[in-house]
């Protein structure tokens, strides 16, 4: 009896401390996902925060428009409050001076004082409880203010044009004065939303906020009360007077996470309870089948914490990649200035460590798109020996600043021309080197590139051998492991996530590929994969050699093309009389019958006039570009055996893919080699089009034919030019794209210097006009012309131009950012005319072919 006792009081004892162990537990945790809470809560403010700013600066920016027109036209002041009526009928527009008289909507200073700071050079943005939000900026005359231009915006229609309740169906958001007065209430805003502010515990939590805004841009809190269990938050508007409050229920943010929590944790504590029954009054056979079920349920718990594992790291890395994508562009803006050498320097290492970081972040990024089974293996037509020059130009860097030497040996007789995933082979061998220059402190890295082929089917087989530390025989099984670190204490400060290895594991599983160790502890490893790609071309990779460097010859000539077709159709379409020009010229040699067309309606209107073979069509072009004139040519009739080829000097990853999936039949990237456009001619003309060209003899080489005469003052360049790589025309270049063709550069080069005065007045006056899809097209086509004539600084500096222009009309640019890319375009855009200038003196200074 005493023992029966005993037992139900031990029974009894222990179901009080399981009951008080979880009470404790489930609270900590609640505290824990609480403040977790208020973390999300406080990022999804500043997210708030700044579409807050952005609805404010949304409607500034005609305004600022506007006045910038005044400054200079201030006669049109009528028409300027008429044109921004129309297009903002919500805001009443005006104009007032110093003596406060006013034009269009009248407005009294004693409404609104902060106006005041306009007359400064100050935009502003005040508010009045009864007359609603004024948005005034000054205009300018010279150094000094001379009017405020503002619209007014009544309360009534403040809801609808800056409340921010839509952001989601849980978050209520105001925007407030500074000292509390309520400036654009949410929608539907009661009594009963005032009565809620004014309560005690929601007026301590926001004062806990402002607190905490003193020292982070966005702050949220915990409150519990009797109007119920919320996350209060807010932030201050940049650049006005304005601050943004609000809250969202508790359980919009983690109300069903602690919800699902609870139930765990019943089943938990009733798991618990019956063991500990069952323990005492089952026999050892039913105490084995509770354990196996135990088990069972920790096996799928542990696979749903992985899959949550891997969700998480997918979204981390996201999170983590914008504000770093802004860092690095932040700090290669400060790259870009005169800054001093120290400073310089700094900026160097923090632009070392984004790199490093963003390669851990992408690691992660691939790891959890192969868990989730989003990644994809995309085949593309691939040349072996640019991927392999592109992955021993990274890793060769870096085995060079440890004093590793790094040597390449490539199987001269492989196919060079192959189909499969470039992008993700790259990857392959980058992950496999990097890990070996690693953990290799002394001696040497070797890649070795051979293979069998089968048929249509090469299996390469790459092999990097290193002299590094090895692996110890019982690590080997963990190797392809997630997050594996393998011999911690020694390698404890070689940086990784363990991540390198799987990944390249788990793609090459995707691409039906194998990988293999072998490996002496001390002494070093080789990692070989084996990979199978489809044959293209059966023509060879030759002697590889990642030093060699183009090949000039001293005497140019004019080289025979490799067939001819005197019956094919090529329709050239650019705007660009230029390349127009070069592109004809380039063909003369194959007697290819061209037509030229300068925008995409002549386009059309020529295919609808005869039938053509090849379209060779400029992708940007004003007006209709490239892949407008594509969709509008797949409608004409009799146009199924017609290859359209895309012409872009905007050549990047990518690319291909991207004009294969518009229609095109393939792409040249702008400058191009006269090799290449007849190249890709032999590819898609009929081959009943093409013949072996005439032999000639080679006995007594003839003289050269002389150029034809040039216009007056029009440049032409001698076949034996002595510039120097450096000069600001380098002829050698120039020559490379015009086949090697002296005749031909004489005449581009002409060209080139007749059209530039008008080029610069087109750019001139797209910049003054912020014309910048036109000043978009033309410095683009300056980019492309530039290279054609070997002038590398001026295209340096027209793609430089570009660049900012794209970043300056991207739609999902910040403010600042389009900012500081107006910024470097009107601050170089002059500098760059001149050196145009530059040039085309230069070129006229040129002598004429003998």
């Amino acid at each position: 009896m005493n023992n029966r006792k005993k037992m139900v009081l031990t029974i009894m004892m222990t179901l009080l401390l399981i009951f008080l162990s979880g009470i404790f537990i489930q609270q900590r945790i609640v505290n824990m996902l609480n403040k977790a809470a208020e973390l999300s809560v406080a990022r999804q403010t500043e997210d708030i925060s700044l579409l807050a700013g952005e609805r404010f600066h949304r409607f500034m920016t005609p305004l600022q428009t506007a006045a910038y027109h005044l400054s200079t036209h201030e006669q049109e002041k009528e028409a300027v409050l008429q044109m921004l009526t129309q297009q903002n009928p919500q805001g009443q527009s005006g104009l007032i001076d110093f003596q406060h008289h006013t034009t269009g909507r009248f407005l009294s200073t004693a409404s609104f004082p902060r106006l005041q700071m306009a007359f400064h050079g100050n935009n502003v943005i005040d508010y009045n409880p009864d007359i609603g939000i004024l948005l005034a900026t000054p205009v300018f005359y010279g150094d000094n203010v001379r009017y405020v231009l503002y619209q007014v915006y009544p309360p009534e229609m403040l809801p609808k044009l800056f409340a921010l309740s839509d952001y989601d169906a849980f978050t209520h958001v105001i925007i407030q004065y500074r000292d509390g007065t309520l400036a654009v209430p949410y929608e539907n805003y009661t009594s009963n939303d005032t009565r809620f502010w004014a309560d005690d515990t929601i007026q301590a939590g926001m004062q806990e906020v402002h607190e905490r805004l003193k020292r982070n841009k966005a702050a949220a809190v915990y409150t519990e009360g009797a109007e119920g269990k919320f996350f209060v938050f807010g932030a201050d508007l940049p650049q006005t007077d304005f601050s943004m409050i609000g809250y969202m229920p508790w359980s919009a943010v983690a109300g069903q996470i602690t919800s699902i929590y609870q139930r765990v944790f019943f089943l938990f504590s009733l798991m618990l309870i019956l063991f500990a029954c069952l323990s005492i009054y089952l026999l050892m056979a039913q105490t084995s089948v509770a354990e196996t079920e135990e088990l069972r349920k920790a096996r799928a718990e542990a696979d749903a914490a992985n899959q949550a594992k891997s969700q998480f790291l997918a979204n981390m890395s996201h999170e983590i990649r914008t504000p770093l994508n802004a860092i690095s562009g932040m700090n290669e803006m400060i790259l870009r200035q005169k800054i001093p050498g120290e400073v310089r320097q700094y900026a160097s290492n923090i632009k070392s460590a984004t790199a490093a970081l963003l390669t851990i972040i992408n690691e992660i990024l691939d790891f959890s798109k192969i868990e989730s089974g989003h990644m994809e293996i995309v085949p593309t037509d691939y040349q072996l020996t640019t991927v392999l020059r592109e992955v021993c130009t990274l890793v060769g860097l870096r085995a060079q600043a440890k004093n590793l030497q790094f040597r390449i040996h490539v199987d001269p007789y492989l196919p060079n021309y192959l189909h499969g995933d470039a992008g993700r082979l790259r990857q392959i061998l980058i992950n496999l080197l990097n890990n070996a220059i690693k953990y290799t402190p002394t001696g040497s890295v070797t890649l070795d590139i051979s293979g069998n082929r089968k048929e249509n089917t090469l299996y390469l087989r790459a092999a990097i051998t290193d002299t590094g530390i090895g692996i110890r025989e019982e690590d080997k099984a963990r190797l392809f492991q997630v997050f594996e670190r393998l011999d911690i204490e020694r390698n404890r400060k070689i940086e990784g996530t363990g991540l390198g290895l799987a990944i390249t594991h788990r793609l090459l599983n995707m691409m039906n590929g194998s990988i293999k160790v072998d490996s002496i502890y001390g002494e070093g490893s080789t990692f070989t994969i084996e990979l199978p790609q489809a044959i293209q071309s059966l023509d060879p990779v030759g002697v590889f050699n990642l030093d060699a460097q183009p090949v000039y010859e001293a005497d140019f000539h004019e080289p025979a093309s490799s067939f001819i077709a005197p019956a094919a159709q090529v329709l050239i379409v650019d705007d660009n009389d230029m390349n127009c020009f070069v592109a004809s010229s380039l063909l003369k040699e194959t007697q290819v019958q061209t037509t030229i067309a300068h925008s995409g309606d002549e386009a059309l209107e020529a295919l609808q006039k005869q039938q053509f073979h090849v379209v060779l069509l400029d992708y940007m072009m004003p007006g209709m570009n490239g892949v407008e004139t594509l969709h509008k040519a797949k409608e004409l009739p009799n146009i199924q055996n017609t290859r359209f080829i895309a012409l872009t000097a905007t050549a990047i990853s990518g690319s291909r893919e991207k004009f294969l999936a518009e229609g095109f039949d393939n792409y040249l990237s702008k400058p191009m080699t006269g090799a290449e456009l007849t190249a890709m001619l032999q590819r898609y003309l009929p081959a009943e089009l093409l013949q072996k060209p005439i032999a000639t003899t080679t006995a007594p080489k003839p003289a050269a034919a002389p150029a034809a005469p040039a216009e007056p003052g029009i440049p032409t360049v001698s076949s034996a030019s002595t510039e120097p790589p450096t000069a600001l025309i380098d002829q050698k270049l120039g020559l490379q794209y015009c086949n090697n063709m002296p005749a031909l550069y004489n005449n581009v080069l002409a060209l080139f210097c007749k059209q530039a005065d008008d080029n610069i007045a087109k750019l001139d006056d797209d910049l003054t006009t912020d014309n910048w899809k036109d000043y978009r097209i033309n410095i683009h086509a300056l980019k492309s012309t530039s290279l054609t004539i070997g002038c590398r600084s001026l295209n340096k500096q027209a793609k430089e131009l570009e660049q900012a222009v794209k970043d300056y009309l991207a739609d999902d640019a910040a403010p600042e950012q389009k900012q500081q890319a107006l910024n470097y375009i009107q601050e170089h855009h002059a500098d760059t005319m001149e050196l145009y200038r530059q040039v085309v003196v230069k070129g006229s200074q040129q002598q004429p072919t003998t």
